[in-house]
């Protein structure tokens, strides 16, 4: 969880919430979590980082470097089904929604890697994304 302020991790189990430091290093927003680890596109470094709260670092996402638009407005990041994120990308010199579905693993090593299943326009226009939700049909 984010304020302004402070970052914090939360065990529902023992109903504990404590602040992280490293974790707040990142100004992260509209991140998603896959296999307890928290992923976003940071925009101003054009990278997918991940936050893992057991080792409490921050990495970058490896193996698709130069696969998505760059120059972006802002960043919306979905978990998805099989170990998978779809991030949306708004483009700052069009008015295009991008739209990437990315599977991610840990490697040995601790590694993540990313492989960009797909990416392409999915809407033109003047739109901004609110807020995004996966659904399995």
């Amino acid at each position: 969880m984010r304020t302004y302020h402070n970052s914090f991790v939360c065990d529902p189990n023992d109903t504990s919430c404590d602040r992280d430091e490293v974790l707040h290093s990142k100004e992260w927003w509209s991140a998603c979590v896959i296999d307890d680890v928290l992923y976003y596109y940071d925009v101003r470094e054009n990278c997918l980082r991940a936050y893992d709260p057991k080792q409490r670092a921050w990495g970058v996402v490896k193996g698709f470097e130069g696969l998505l638009p760059v120059a972006c407005k802002w960043s919306k990041t979905v978990s998805y089904t099989g170990g998978k994120l779809v991030l949306f990308l708004q483009k700052t010199e069009k008015t295009e929604i991008w739209c990437a579905e990315i599977a991610v693993e840990r490697r040995e090593g601790g590694e993540i890697w990313g492989k960009v299943e797909w990416c392409n326009v999915v809407l033109s226009g003047n739109f901004h994304i609110m807020d995004c939700v996966a659904v399995v049909l």
